[in-house]
């Protein structure tokens, strides 16, 4: 098969993974929030999708072993159970729903989880066990379907009242494992083209830089800044999908 991302594509998608491997850095999150819905912009959606999971498994795999001192272990094994138990229904998702209605989904998905935010102040504790299963689950839904599957996490982290670090550690110990399974579940299904693995390469440098970017960036924000980029990023990346999907 003969790629077909031409080199404005391929610069755009270097750029993409360069800015969304700077704000996972900072944010712990992100980094398939910012680059799925930017990148549907440039190139197709699902080819995007598998992309940023590829780039994306190794800045969550990076923050899980530098901050694994700092993670909530029994939190981490219940969400990534949940987690590869949603995952088989977001292949069926991403196998049956077209691109548009994904890119309109992502950004709803993302806009809900924003209002739950904001609407329970943090360190409010919610729910059990139950919950973290359904976030799991929903999570696991959304990685293989959208790459997207922050949302779920975040609230539910988010209303643990966690330290930045700790909630950094946490979510990409999760998205670290997750990932890797997904990105095995993307080649058994066929999803590795000649275009994801241009993309990917192309990405790589960007990827680096962005790392580097963020790990100095974080270190200079107080709890109070971290949280509002946490929300800025909801924020962004829900109206750039919902508009890049409906036009």
């Amino acid at each position: 098969m003969i790629a077909s991302l031409g080199s404005i594509d391929l610069a755009a998608v270097a750029l993409i993974i360069l800015v969304a491997a700077c704000a996972q850095m900072v944010s712990g999150f992100g980094f398939a929030l910012m680059a799925v819905p930017l990148m549907g912009l440039a190139i197709d959606l699902k080819t995007a999708v598998v992309i940023s999971t590829i780039c994306g498994t190794a800045s969550n795999t990076f923050q899980a072993v530098t901050g694994s001192h700092h993670r909530e272990g029994q939190l981490v094994k219940v969400l990534v159970v949940s987690s590869f138990i949603g995952m088989p229904f977001g292949v069926i998702l991403l196998d049956r729903v077209n691109a548009e209605v994904l890119q309109v989904v992502i950004g709803c998905v993302v806009l809900v989880a924003l209002m739950a935010v904001v609407m329970r102040p943090a360190g409010r504790a919610v729910g059990g066990t139950s919950l973290e299963i359904g976030a799991g689950f929903l999570s696991g839904v959304l990685a293989t379907s959208t790459s997207t599957n922050g949302p779920p996490l975040v609230l539910l982290l988010r209303s643990r009242g966690l330290s930045p670090d700790r909630f950094r550690a946490t979510i990409n110990s999760v998205f670290s494992i997750v990932a890797v399974t997904t990105v095995l579940v993307f080649a058994a299904s066929g999803r590795f083209t000649v275009d994801v693995a241009t993309g990917s390469l192309v990405g790589l440098p960007g990827l680096v830089i962005g790392m580097m970017l963020g790990s100095r960036l974080r270190g200079l924000l107080s709890v109070d800044v971290f949280w509002r980029i946490v929300l800025g990023l909801l924020v962004v990346t829900a109206s750039s999908s919902i508009v890049s999907g409906l036009v």
